[in-house]
């Protein structure tokens, strides 16, 4: 993935012959969640106190009526009336709770029904799951088994400057991979130097490596282009840590400072291709995806270090004052030794 645009990913040549050999299992959706039976929204128990009321009162108003007729002596046709409208109205209430109480229990049958249909949906799902991870397994030992002594490990801590924007990505890769390493050194064959990784991440149960870098345009004390994609540089070290067997993830600096999560959830999903490892993709379910930034070449990059283009996204940092009409004269004069 790359395009002319970050985030750059690349995979070594021996992880994607694997893939294509052990293809990953159709994953389900995880682990089965807790199964709690729908509760009606009236139980039935409620409805049975209910007719009880509905009958007490109904006798306290004839008891009612016939105390009152014994007292004040009412008509029969009044106490007749009396006595139907109570009637009536009792009736009526309780042809309305056995509405609502048949109404309660079709939705419970309905309710329940749809819970017996999810239940064998995630026992199946959860069958599926547990196939699935005894296959990763085997599948993640058998890739560890064919990257051991091929993958090159580093040989020293780094001493390179880091970047002003590094130590705060760091924080962020801690909170999602505990194990990623910071400035490590790896030793070019046949050379006294040695590539400096910004940051390394080695997955254990697979024996999968990922180098993460930052890239900034330009450097901030001398304004010199940096990571330009017509200079050749990054190509030539990316090549060597795919040639040793390494995932390459290639992170602008503006996309760090403004979308840290976003860049994680960028590396979860690069190893989760390979290993099948979901359980960090969980917790970055949520964050957005990454937006895709531009990369420059060393025109442009000069241009962005004319117009302070790394403070637009780096409040609070100021880089030296630059004296651009000098490096101008001094690019001159170099182009003038080199005609004569």
């Amino acid at each position: 993935m790359s395009n002319g645009f970050y985030p750059v990913v690349l995979y070594p040549m021996l992880v994607n012959s694997f893939c294509v050999e052990n293809p990953l299992p159709i994953q389900g959706s995880g682990a089965t969640p807790e199964l709690i039976p729908p509760v009606p929204s009236r139980s039935p128990k409620g409805f049975k106190r209910a007719y009880t009321w509905v009958l007490q009162g109904w006798l306290i108003s004839v008891g009612v009526l016939v105390l009152t007729q014994w007292l004040f002596g009412l008509s029969l046709v009044a106490f007749s009336l009396a006595l139907g409208c109570s009637t009536i109205s009792g009736i009526a209430i309780w042809y309305y709770l056995l509405k609502c109480d048949y109404r309660a229990k079709t939705r419970y049958k309905q309710r329940f029904s749809e819970y017996e249909n999810r239940y064998d949906h995630r026992f199946k799902m959860a069958t599926g799951t547990q196939k699935n991870s005894l296959v990763l397994q085997t599948r993640q030992k058998k890739l560890k088994a064919l990257l051991n002594g091929r993958i090159q490990l580093p040989c020293n801590s780094s001493n390179a400057q880091q970047g002003v924007s590094e130590q705060q990505f760091f924080r962020y890769l801690l909170r999602y991979f505990p194990t990623v390493c910071q400035g490590m050194e790896f030793q070019i064959p046949d050379s006294s130097f040695r590539y400096s990784a910004d940051f390394i991440l080695y997955h254990q149960q697979s024996g999968l490596g990922v180098d993460i870098e930052v890239d900034e345009p330009y450097e901030g004390r001398t304004g010199e282009p940096h990571h330009c994609i017509d200079q050749g540089k990054d190509s030539r070290r990316n090549q060597f840590f795919i040639d040793n067997n390494w995932i390459v993830i290639r992170f602008s600096e503006k996309q760090v400072v403004q979308h840290p999560d976003s860049c994680c959830k960028v590396i979860a999903n690069a190893i989760a291709k390979i290993i099948g490892d979901y359980s960090c993709l969980v917790s970055l379910q949520d964050v957005p995806t990454l937006p895709f930034d531009k990369q420059w070449t060393i025109k442009e990059a000069k241009r962005m270090a004319k117009t302070n283009y790394r403070q637009s996204y780096l409040p609070g940092i100021s880089f030296p004052k630059r004296s651009f009409s000098v490096n101008i004269k001094q690019q001159k004069s170099r182009k003038y030794r080199k005609l004569r």
